[in-house]
């Protein structure tokens, strides 16, 4: 045994320092070198490392360091890292909160009121699911896959937030909209540097059942027009003669309205663009009237809004002055039938009085071709129902070609 220590002692003996194990109570092991430094006026240095080679080689090194003169205390750990600090690396921020961030400084400055009022519901319902819950703390950007998406996908459409837990499951365009706002968060996220690229980027849309585009006759304009209450009928007059879309037409000012010209400055805020479209004699005698009783009980800006609801406001949702207009017009309860069929029949009634698929894609602001000809191929199914319902010959005059034949 004492054979042992000696030998143990013999291999670490060094011209230059020396070195020494220490065992800890974990079983682990380390090394540590020591020496006395000159520049320190004799001072007993120590320096520690994981082995005794790491240990044997660094007092090798200082050893030659001493011999040629360049000899300067090595800085301990602590000092290693103030003097050149390890470079950490970036913090990649949670799903929710960088969504979050997002919609309230860089997007809010960009997107219309209804719009934000959007993405913060699919925020909402993507936060239940990526957000901290059971325990755990929310998913990072860089923690969002494809794969998990299709899991949100299946827990949206069989889980119920509503409190009561009544709630019917939602639709595929519900969850189609969330997967369209997450990877909107997610271009972002890439711009700033985040993740490299957009996982969802390549994922497909559930398929969302198309509803019908419906349309109303000449005799249902009519009678809508009628019925319409008074504050909402120059609303509904502008909807059937520009084919507008609602948001377009409620943020319309008196500015925008030139009666002298016989334009109207339009801004699609859809597809980001300005038209003028033509301001027809109806719609201006409807908007005139309507300045007119304005004027009656104060003065009109410019800057006014055009359609104001009955409260007086700027119009933010006309589900119920529709409904009203609907039922007193003998419409209501028809699957389908909402404001945005103005706009479709506006553009059904335009391609059925010989207007051109182009000119229609100019009045509709559509930035695709492709969208305005939906509407031309609805007109064709409608004529080609025409052609096949026609019938010229005798009444009875098949059933006595068929007998001719059986004979």
């Amino acid at each position: 045994m004492a054979d042992k220590r000696g030998r143990a002692r013999a291999r670490r003996k060094r011209r230059f320092g020396y070195t020494f194990a220490r065992r800890w109570p974990s079983g682990r092991t380390t090394w540590s070198a020591q020496w006395f430094d000159d520049t320190q006026g004799g001072k007993r240095v120590t320096r520690h490392f994981d082995t005794e080679r790491e240990a044997n080689e660094f007092l090798d090194e200082l050893e030659q360091q001493i011999l040629a003169k360049v000899y300067e205390t090595p800085p301990t750990l602590s000092e290693a890292r103030k003097l050149d600090p390890v470079e950490q690396p970036p913090v990649v921020p949670s799903f929710v909160a960088y969504a979050q961030t997002l919609l309230d400084t860089r997007l809010a400055a960009t997107l219309a009121k209804n719009t934000r009022g959007v993405y913060a519901a699919n925020l909402k319902a993507l936060a239940s699911y990526y957000g901290p819950r059971d325990g755990r703390a929310g998913a990072r950007l860089d923690e969002i896959t494809a794969a998990t998406f299709l899991d949100y996908r299946a827990w949206r459409m069989t889980t119920s937030n509503h409190p009561s837990g009544r709630q019917r499951a939602v639709s595929a365009a519900t969850v189609n909209r969330d997967q369209q706002f997450a990877s909107r968060v997610l271009n972002e996220a890439v711009v700033d540097g985040h993740i490299a690229a957009n996982p969802l980027a390549g994922l497909k849309k559930l398929k969302e059942p198309r509803k019908p585009r419906r349309y109303l006759t000449r005799e249902e304009i009519a009678a809508v027009i009628d019925a319409a209450p008074r504050w909402f009928r120059p609303l509904v007059v502008a909807g059937i003669y520009t084919g507008a879309r609602k948001c377009e037409l409620t943020r319309l000012r008196w500015s925008d309205i030139d009666f002298a010209g016989g334009k109207i400055a339009l801004y699609r805020s859809k597809v980001g663009n300005a038209d003028l479209l033509d301001l027809h004699a109806d719609v201006a005698a409807e908007l005139k009237a309507l300045r007119r009783r304005r004027e009656k009980r104060k003065e009109v800006k410019d800057t006014d809004h055009v359609f104001l609801s009955r409260r007086g406001t700027p119009f933010t949702n006309v589900s119920r002055s529709w409904e009203i207009t609907l039922e007193r017009a003998g419409l209501a309860g028809r699957d389908g039938l909402t404001f945005h069929s103005l706009r479709h029949s506006h553009a059904t009634w335009f391609l059925s009085n010989g207007g051109s698929v182009r000119d229609l894609q100019a009045q509709l602001g559509h930035a695709a071709l492709s969208t305005t000809e939906i509407y031309a191929a609805a007109i064709n199914e409608r004529r080609r129902a025409t052609v096949l319902a026609m019938e010229f010959r005798p009444e009875g005059a098949e059933k006595r070609k068929r007998s001719q034949r059986s004979a």
